[in-house]
């Protein structure tokens, strides 16, 4: 069997580590793919371009994105041709993004945002109550490959203001029925449900989602 390119790009922020739970076919080579910081007044498009430079995307490839790493991937695709996109808890649309997305594009809300709280999720952790919430941030503190205010900013207003039909080349999205920031009921398409996840079904269900990924690689 012909080896398959794998390219991972992590969720906002997030160290490409986070995929270290899944497991893949042996006929599929890995690439993890990080963060670049955004330069100055940089748009996706342009920020997408470098990623390809940066690491040598080549045509035929497929590319596996969570959250706004699944937008990334969707972008790539419409400037190389790709063999598959893989959307692990993201969207394939805005037009699948929760109604609240439009008021926070509307207000422009990452000009406001607390991102001293954002970037610093342990400190954070520490000021709520033990629960799934402080849980949550410190697994976040765990993966955070990015501390930049810059770099989430940028991101804020790039997913927010994205827009784009579903992808013309062929994918699979994985997704758990449990996600509240892309919340099941407003997607659209095939769906390979993963019960009981959330936004982090690749740390929390990992065996659940290898064996999906399995099935079409």
């Amino acid at each position: 069997m012909d080896k398959v390119k794998l390219y991972l790009m992590p969720g906002m922020g997030a160290k490409s580590t986070i995929f270290k739970g899944l497991r893949f076919p042996p006929h599929v080579e890995t690439v993890r793919m990080e963060w670049l910081m955004p330069q100055k007044n940089e748009s996706l498009e342009a920020y997408t371009a470098r990623l390809i430079s940066t690491y040598d995307i080549r045509p035929g490839s497929v590319l596996l994105g969570m959250s706004f790493g699944g937008v990334i991937i969707h972008e790539i695709s419409k400037q190389i041709p790709v063999e598959k996109l893989i959307f692990i808890s993201t969207v394939k649309s805005n037009a699948c993004f929760p109604p609240w997305y439009k008021w926070g594009r509307l207000l422009r809300i990452w000009n406001w945002l607390p991102y001293g709280l954002i970037t610093q999720p342990a400190r954070t952790a520490k000021a709520v109550p033990p629960g799934k919430l402080r849980k949550r941030l410190m697994l976040y503190e765990t993966y955070m490959s990015i501390r930049s205010r810059t770099y989430f900013r940028w991101a804020m207003k790039s997913i927010l203001t994205w827009r784009s039909d579903l992808p013309q080349t062929p994918w699979i999205h994985i997704h758990g029925d449990k996600d509240r920031i892309f919340p099941f009921r407003y997607l659209k398409g095939e769906i390979f449900p993963v019960n009981g996840a959330g936004h982090l079904a690749v740390m929390t269900h990992p065996k659940k989602i290898s064996r999906i990924l399995k099935a079409h690689l």
